[in-house]
């Protein structure tokens, strides 16, 4: 008998592959370790033992690849994260694979890549070659070994692996795989005094030595280290010499002379939120504190069964989740605090912080590979007690989950779209608490409609805070009908003559102003008043849009860009004219309006480096920006005292969407926007300005109509089109680059489909974009009603998949399938 190897590889592989590990390797291999493996011909991947098993048959035995090496003394991932990855596998209709190249941050996923050397004792220079042959072969002479990139650069070509096979043939070239190691450990250079300079008398004379003119600034530096010395103080080498206005030779002189030492040492790249001093205690009112009463009852009742907590804007949901915090931490456990990236805020980390201070981990897309690594391994060792992270936080290897709490759970940012596993992390944090018996809390103002409806028929339960924490009166809220407004010319620019009366006011006050707008760019596109000839993407069916900021039209789908026309493409004109509002064209505006008013904007654009986000939230939370203009990304999870307008410049553009869900995502947005608007003493004012006064959304809003009456009315319409959440939605959509082929090969798939699902197959049709990146695409649509068993459904599907591709021509065709679509 032989231990062999179940290994998971970060790859779209329908079933794991087994490696055979020497006798040596055999004492080191543990479940969950990570081991370097060849896959296919010569590539090197990095893969994790699922589990070891006992194998006897030699004709096995003789075909299994050896581990190549065994990176990890303990396991990296539990049993419990290999089950989730299953689960999320079958539900997602995905491999295991796809499962861990998204779980894994990719620091830990070295891989070998191609290297192209030089045959050695080669006399390049007599040999008869092409242009490129030569340019490459001159190029390795100077540098030994080159990477794929490094060629493609030099031939100037995308795929250069062609004309370098061509050339190892021809017994020029070398090629073979290294492995590269992505994750490096940050050091940084400390200064010390020497050993023996620690002593008094050693000291007075290192000083003696140094007391003249030609060594004054080493005597300074010196003394600045001996300073920090004596306070038990570290001297980083970049920061003193910074502040001492010292360059690197004079510390150079003192490391020669021998009075200090440089130390290389080891350090947390995750410096981004440092120590916050403790905050005091904040009492719960009865509100709240009958709210957790009720939770704690829930959870006792059933460790396992969800709490919507449903509380208007402002009402202290974070102090609830903090007292379960508490509660949690008492019991020794873990705490996973999931936040849509949007609201994962300097604001809510300093709040959870303050409170629990360097025991809280933080995860979210704008930490590094290096960031995302180092946290993984913190939560590995139980480093944290507590993690506040996005969506792909619930893939941390978590070893005593004790509570899970899914803050904004509405929030469609929780859907992962693309690439595969196509996943809900609220659903999926759901499961996870399930499965390992630990309580969860899904907190909104406006929760989604599937999470109401599962808590309005008892598969939740459901706690309602209907008031605000701090005593204040509701913002008032004012729609602006620009129909009216238009007609009584009342308009400037994109602003009603009210909202610039109401802007003005505000800032008289000394308070803030936000302004929304769910567009980014100045407008979201040029249209040509002579033709009506509107520029599009070449890559993309898809208007690009203006930014005036860098002067030119973009892509916000592949990132194509071009310059920002003054003559139409089509009819040669020079009447381009920019149409519809976006983030950039309010700034302009508004500053023009209030040219002393210190005006930011907040959207992708401004915000692409880590810290930009974080440092416009500091500057507006101290006042230092009078009003902010913004998308969603000022919707939520911020809260400032003296902001008392808000601003929606034009609500038509989210409820106009052509989507099912239009109507309660507008609803959950505008919601959310206005809750920013007088959340402490002084009152708030929200105005609307639409073209659409009567709509059924802007209505319940603006009159306060319970969430609950918004639900009931806007569930009928879903009742009469079988919509979720009545329903479930499997999405397939199929990707290729000819569109006449793709339509040929959806109407097979169709007849494939269609004799299973009947009238529930909706489709195939072209997407509201039916072309991205060059890459058309088709849809079909299956509803699952509730007398449908989705397990069943999901295994047919794949199975019809595998019979179409067995019977097509070309393989060519992409498919890819989407469980509850957002």
């Amino acid at each position: 008998m032989a231990t062999v190897a179940e290994i998971i590889l970060p790859l779209a592989l329908k079933s794991n592959f087994t490696y055979l590990p020497t006798k040596e390797q055999v004492p080191q291999l543990l479940t969950g370790v990570r081991v370097l493996v060849n896959f296919g011909k010569n590539k090197i991947y990095t893969g994790v033992v699922r589990r070891l098993l006992e194998e006897n048959r030699p004709d096995i035995l003789n075909k299994l690849k050896p581990i190549e090496d065994i990176l990890d003394e303990r396991p990296i991932l539990h049993e419990t994260q290999f089950k989730l990855f299953e689960w999320i596998a079958s539900y997602y209709m995905c491999t295991q694979g796809e499962v861990l190249k998204a779980a894994l941050p990719a620091g830990l996923k070295p891989e070998s890549a191609l290297r192209v050397a030089m045959v050695e004792g080669l006399n390049w220079e007599a040999l008869e070659t092409t242009g490129k042959e030569y340019m490459l072969l001159d190029a390795l002479s100077i540098q030994p070994v080159l990477n794929f990139k490094e060629v493609a650069a030099i031939w100037d070509i995308l795929n250069p692996t062609p004309r370098l096979r061509i050339m190892e043939a021809k017994g020029w070239i070398r090629l073979y795989q290294e492995v590269e190691e992505r994750y490096k450990p940050k050091y940084k250079t400390f200064l010390r005094l020497a050993d023996e300079y620690t002593a008094e008398d050693k000291l007075r004379e290192a000083l003696d030595l140094l007391d003249k003119p030609k060594t004054q600034r080493q005597e300074s530096l010196l003394m600045r280290i001996i300073s920090d010395f004596h306070r038990g103080k570290p001297s980083p080498k970049s920061e003193t010499l910074k502040e001492t206005g010292m360059s690197s030779s004079v510390a150079k002189a003192l490391l020669t002379k021998g009075f200090i030492v440089e130390d290389k040492v080891r350090v947390d790249r995750l410096e981004l939120y440092g120590y916050l001093e403790k905050s005091k205690h904040i009492e719960l009112n009865p509100d709240q504190a009958t709210v957790l009463t009720a939770i704690q009852a829930s959870i006792e009742a059933n460790r396992s069964k969800p709490v919507l907590l449903h509380g208007i804007t402002g009402s202290g949901k974070t102090h609830i989740y903090i007292e379960l915090i508490k509660e949690t931490l008492a019991q020794k456990k873990q705490i996973l605090y999931l936040l849509p990236e949007i609201t994962l805020t300097k604001q809510i980390i300093d709040r959870i912080k303050t409170e629990f201070g360097d025991r809280v981990g933080i995860y979210h897309s704008r930490f590094n590979d290096q960031e995302r690594v180092e946290i993984w391994q913190k939560v590995c060792n139980n480093a944290y007690d507590i993690v506040i992270g996005v969506r792909s936080a619930v893939f941390l290897p978590f070893s005593d989950l004790g509570l899970i709490v899914v803050d904004e759970e509405h929030d469609h940012s929780f859907k992962q779209n693309e690439p595969a596993p196509r996943y809900q992390a609220r659903d999926l944090a759901i499961f996870y608490a399930q499965m390992i018996g630990c309580p969860i809390v899904l907190g909104s103002a406006t929760p989604s409609f599937e999470s109401y409806f599962n808590a309005l028929h008892g598969k939740y339960t459901m706690v309602e805070l209907h008031k605000k924490a701090i005593a204040t009166h509701p913002p008032s809220l004012e729609l602006i009908d620009m129909r009216q407004e238009r007609k009584n010319k009342q308009i400037q620019g994109i602003f009603s003559q009210r909202m610039l009366k109401e802007i003005e006011d505000t800032l008289n006050r000394n308070e803030q102003v936000i302004l929304f707008q769910n567009r980014r760019g100045y407008a979201p596109y040029l249209i040509c008043q002579n033709c009506g000839h509107v520029p599009e993407c070449i890559n993309c069916d898809i208007s690009l849009t203006f930014h005036k900021a860098k002067d030119h039209l973009r892509c916000h789908y592949c990132g194509h860009t071009d310059y920002a026309l003054q003559q139409c493409g089509q009819c040669g004109h020079h009447s381009m004219r920019r149409a519809g509002i976006g983030t950039e064209r309010i700034e302009e505006q508004v500053q023009e309006h209030f040219p002393q008013a210190v005006v930011e904007r907040m959207d992708v654009d401004t915000t692409r480096s880590k810290m930009a986000f974080q440092h416009l939230i500091s500057r507006f939370e101290a006042r230092q920006i009078d009003i902010l203009v913004g998308t969603q990304m000022v919707s939520k999870g911020l809260d400032f005292e003296h902001v008392t307008m808000v601003g929606v410049v034009n609500a038509d553009n989210v409820l106009t969407f052509p989507d099912f869900r239009a109507y309660e995502r507008a609803y959950q947005l505008l919601t959310q926007v206005s809750g920013r608007a007088g959340r402490r003493l002084k009152k708030g004012h929200v105005f609307i300005q639409t073209h659409m006064p009567d709509n059924i959304v802007l209505k319940s809003i603006v009159n306060r109509a319970p969430y609950r009456q918004f639900f009931d009315q806007e569930l009928l319409s879903r009742q009469e089109l079988g919509y979720p959440p009545l329903s479930r939605i499997i999405r397939i959509e199929l990707v290729h680059h000819d569109p006449a082929f793709l339509e040929k090969q959806s109407l097979k798939l169709d007849g494939l489909l269609r004799p299973y699902f009947g009238t529930n197959l909706l489709g195939p049709d072209y997407p509201l974009i039916a072309r991205v990146r060059n890459q058309y695409r088709m849809q079909f649509m299956i509803k699952l009603g509730k007398n449908l068993s989705v397990k069943k459904v999901r295994s047919l599907i794949q199975e019809l998949i595998v019979i179409y591709y067995q019977q097509a021509e070309k393989k060519s065709l992409r498919i890819i399938l989407d469980a509850d679509p957002t």
